[in-house]
This record gives structure tokens, C-alpha cells and sequence, in this order.
């Protein structure tokens, strides 16, 4: 971790504004850079164990199947057949008894 180093007021007075900016954007340039690399880390790419991740999902995996050639769906003109709906049976048998 990098620390800001503690300037006290002589050495402010002593330095001018734009080394003074100049030295400090350096250190912040090298404590973002170093954050941003401690949260590119994960197991796949560093000693840490598989728990550390979080709770980020693996992406799904992609199908290795072919697509197939002939278009999804039954012959074109067919009338399909379905079951049609029955009522509810109005009195259920007790056969457990």
C-alpha cells in the first residue's frame, strides 16, 4: 500500500505549486494503479482460493451443439391435434380408508 507522504509547512513553502501538483498526482496515479489491480485479481489469476471471488455468477457456457440444418416446426398445412379440456371431477373417492 502506498502511503501519502506528510509534508509539513516549511517543506510546502519551499517547494513550488507545480512540483508540488506534479509529485503528488504521480502518487495518486501509483494508488489507483495499484487498486486496480488488487480488483483484477481473482482465483483463475492469482494464489487466491476459489471462495475469495465473491458472490459474481460464472458466465453460462455456450452451447458446443451444431444448429441444425432444417427449420424448426411441424410440415407446413398440417392441422395438429390437441387434447381439449375436461371438467374437474366433481366428487373425489376416499381410498384410503
Amino acid at each position: 500500500m502506498i502511503k501519502m507522504p506528510k509534508f509539513t509547512a516549511e517543506q510546502l513553502e519551499s517547494l513550488d505549486k507545480a512540483s508540488l501538483i506534479l509529485q503528488v498526482s504521480q502518487q495518486m496515479a501509483e494508488r489507483i494503479q495499484a487498486l486496480e489491480d488488487q480488483l483484477a485479481k481473482n482465483s483463475a489469476n492469482s494464489g487466491k482460493p476459489p471462495s475469495s471471488n465473491g458472490l459474481k455468477k460464472k458466465p453460462a457456457p455456450k452451447s458446443l451443439r451444431e444448429s441444425g440444418k432444417r427449420p424448426s416446426g411441424g410440415q407446413k398445412g398440417h392441422k395438429g391435434e390437441t387434447l381439449e379440456m375436461v371438467q374437474p371431477p366433481i366428487m373425489w373417492k376416499n381410498t384410503a380408508s
